[in-house]
């Protein structure tokens, strides 16, 4: 399986760590998750979406973006992706362009845990 999710903080941040190539199969299951992660809850959540282990393909994005019904979802306030590879944030961009929530870029994990650890205490 090249991905993980657990809760980062239970009920308030869901964190999604992506690695090596995914399958189309597995956007599909990560999806699936997410959403019964949401189902599951009353107040919204923060997503984080590493990908700085992944390897992604921009043209692929095209196809899978349908599939992840999760970005138009208003129970995510705020959807913070991880990476610092210029393609990989390229394939990030185009996958969760145009999507429901907040969208935040960051370099690294503990970059985006500082961010939300800062945004909730707001």
């Amino acid at each position: 399986m090249g991905y993980e999710m657990a809760w980062n903080i239970p009920g308030k941040v869901l964190h999604l760590k992506m690695s090596n190539s995914l399958s189309f199969d597995e956007f599909i299951e990560i999806d699936k998750k997410i959403n019964e992660h949401l189902q599951e809850q009353n107040e919204r959540i923060t997503l984080i979406v590493d990908g700085s282990a992944a390897t992604f393909s921009p043209y692929s994005i095209e196809r899978i973006k349908p599939t992840q019904k999760y970005l138009n979802s208003y129970q995510i306030s705020q959807l913070i992706v991880v990476g610092s590879s210029k393609v990989n944030r390229l394939a990030m961009l185009l996958l969760f362009n145009l999507c429901r929530p907040k969208l935040q870029f960051c370099d690294t994990l503990d970059q985006a845990q500082r961010y939300v650890g800062i945004k909730s205490l707001q």
